[in-house]
């Protein structure tokens, strides 16, 4: 008859990465990733009746995630507007802001974008070149 033991296994953790666990440091599960993606360059960014933004740019790179798990972000006026989506298209990656469908609205009048991707650990990119964009009334 087979005999089941148990045994005791104890893992010693340094403080520091116990700490970083225990607050759910996402850099971790990515070999401890803190460099940021590099910034992606701001091609395209227009302002269009309704409150309507089209915004494009090229992909950024990052050391360790991966291109196209890499997020963007479009920024008016330094507050984060919305979600750029990358579809894989060797256009780059585009972003299309429409009040009437539900996504968030230009108000009226001139402001400035900036985009920023965001690698699998979290970090930021700095932000892209800025462009001036102008929001219409319907």
């Amino acid at each position: 008859m087979a005999h089941a033991r148990l045994v005791q296994l104890a893992i010693a953790v340094p403080a520091a990465i116990g700490a970083a666990l225990a607050a759910g440091a996402p850099a971790l599960a990515y070999g401890g990733d803190t460099t940021p993606p590099t910034a992606p360059f701001l091609a395209y960014a227009q302002g269009y009746y309704c409150g309507v933004l089209i915004v494009g740019m090229n992909r950024a790179t990052d050391n360790v995630t991966p291109q196209s798990q890499l997020t963007y972000e479009v920024f008016i006026d330094g507050a984060p507007f919305g979600p750029a989506v990358d579809q894989g298209s060797e256009s780059g990656v585009w972003a299309w802001f429409q009040p009437s469908t539900g996504g968030p609205t230009l108000t009226p009048g001139q402001h400035t974008a900036t985009v920023k991707a965001r690698d699998a650990a979290g970090n930021w990119s700095a932000p892209s070149r800025s462009w001036p964009v102008t929001g219409y009334r319907c």
